[in-house]
């Protein structure tokens, strides 16, 4: 653990640093900033460049398309307020957590709704009585509102805009309602394939407006497979295990300030009681720093936290206000360890295949 702690520093000595705005390090001008370790190379060129890209939620410069990949509530509920107290969906609609999710919807419609609409809604079984005509959009809102400034640079959250395609030579701005409408401008919908589910959807890396990319088969900007935010969590990490705290939380920090959200031990509510709660705020960070890094897989295995977090009861493919469309179903606890491959059982026949795998 020590020696992993001198090549962490090294790495700070070989000149590597954060990059002052979170929000642009995403974008194509700033993929080779300091703190970009190494990443996978894209180029704006058809088979050259990341078509990955397109599946994170909509299309570029379009306001609509597949959303192959989207935001769990769980996550979006795990960033914290900026003030570093946790985010209570109860201290914006008292009772919320001991509701049905289901009936959470009503809190989520959109300002207005039709009398048709009204009618679907009531015979969903939504109690009606608790939606605001005139401020049922202003009030979910404040759920997202003074919270960690990287939620709303990660993910669209209801009622944010999405800057899309161009309609008679500009662009336009597309909001995230419920339920979305097919409308004309200056009233414009985000939708994606799925339009009788409402998702959170993923901000960071999907291009917006016509200035950012021109072809939807290929995306120019790199991604990220090492950078810099990335070696300072690993390294507070790892002197949180050898019992250096104050030491980490100085990592943690500095991640956190550049974030904008308060900085660990500046408050009560920050103040790390323990080692054991310092690792869990050092998980978390991850967690809300990396999403759509392909790096939280990789976290929750060696934490040996993937089947208890991903495959709690209860959990699956969500949509905003936690009602499950897709339920997780673990196969075996053989997912926590990946096969050992057949070249190499070929090659030594005294290795044994880990359980629940098969050579």
């Amino acid at each position: 653990m020590e020696r992993s702690c001198c090549r962490f520093a090294k790495v700070k000595e070989a000149g590597y640093t954060l990059f002052a705005d979170y929000k642009a390090l995403f974008k194509e001008a700033n993929e080779q900033s300091d703190e970009m370790i190494f990443s996978m190379q894209n180029i704006g060129i058809d088979g050259y460049g990341s078509t990955t890209q397109w599946y994170c939620g909509s299309r570029s410069s379009f306001g609509s398309c597949w959303n192959t990949y989207t935001v769990s509530p769980n996550l979006v509920d795990l960033y914290e307020n900026s003030n570093g107290s946790k985010f209570s969906w109860d201290d914006i609609i008292p009772g919320y957590s001991a509701m049905d999710p289901a009936k959470r919807e009503v809190f989520f419609l959109r300002n207005n709704l039709t009398a048709t609409e009204i009618t679907t809604f009531k015979n969903k079984g939504l109690d009606m009585s608790l939606y605001l005509p005139d401020g049922n959009e202003e009030r979910v809102k404040k759920a997202y509102d003074n919270r960690d400034p990287r939620l709303a640079y990660n993910v669209i959250t209801p009622y944010s805009t999405y800057r899309g395609r161009p309609i008679n030579g500009s662009d336009q701005t597309f909001t995230s309602r419920w339920p979305n409408r097919n409308e004309n401008p200056p009233v414009l919908d985000l939708t994606t394939d799925t339009k009788g589910q409402f998702y959170y959807l993923y901000r960071k890396f999907v291009y917006e407006g016509s200035n950012e990319i021109i072809n939807r088969q290929y995306g120019p900007i790199d991604f990220p497979i090492i950078r810099y935010a990335d070696v300072l969590l690993m390294w507070a990490e790892a002197l949180n295990e050898q019992g250096s705290t104050a030491e980490a939380v100085s990592l943690v920090n500095q991640v956190r300030a550049r974030a904008g959200v308060a900085l660990l031990n500046s408050s009560a509510v920050t103040t790390v009681s323990s080692q054991a709660d310092l690792r869990e705020r050092i998980r978390n960070e991850r967690r809300m720093e990396f999403p759509n890094e392909g790096i939280n897989y990789f976290d929750e295995l060696r934490w040996g936290s993937w089947k208890t977090k991903v495959f709690s009861p209860g959990n699956g493919v969500k949509q905003i206000w936690g009602s499950i469309v897709v339920p997780y179903n673990l196969k075996g606890d053989y997912i926590d360890t990946w096969p050992i491959p057949p070249t190499e059982t070929q090659m030594n026949p005294n290795l044994v295949q880990n359980s629940g795998w098969i050579n």
